[in-house]
């Protein structure tokens, strides 16, 4: 009997015990496989496409003048009511909306860059959080 979405979450810890710490996408699909958790291929094919157009949608970009930044044009959010995927274009947006926005995205893509560096750093065995937070309060006191 193939595994539910919910059950093979759940199991993965099984995998991390057995292969852990380290182990590529491959072999999650490979023990997904082996435990029967892919459904019908329709369905399979069906999620393909979605994860398919997803995709197309993060490679459509906004270069903005002003920050030299480019961002994605298309961002996702799930409808709380429905629960459906919804795409908001940020061409549609007014421009003081869309100015106001990329300096917010600007302000929290070096944050999301410290701490890529930070648990980059600290998988390669450098272990440097402290440097990364201390340097982050610095800004925050230096903006704020």
């Amino acid at each position: 009997m193939a595994m539910g979405p919910a059950e093979i979450v759940a199991s993965l810890k099984e995998l991390c015990e057995e292969r852990g710490p380290k182990f590529a996408t491959q072999t999650i699909v490979d023990w997904i496989e082996e435990h029967d958790g892919f459904e019908s291929n329709a369905e399979l094919i069906a999620f393909a496409k979605k994860m398919k157009a997803r995709q197309y949608a993060r490679l459509l970009t906004f270069d903005d003048e002003e920050s030299d930044l480019r961002i994605k044009r298309l961002w996702s959010f799930r409808d709380r009511e429905t629960g459906e995927r919804y795409y908001h274009d940020i061409m549609q947006l007014s421009p003081e909306r869309r100015r106001k926005l990329i300096q917010q995205y600007a302000g929290f893509l070096d944050q999301l860059r410290s701490v890529r560096r930070a648990m980059a750093d600290y998988f390669a065995g450098q272990e440097f959080f402290s440097f990364y937070t201390a340097v982050d309060h610095e800004a925050t006191v230096e903006n704020g």
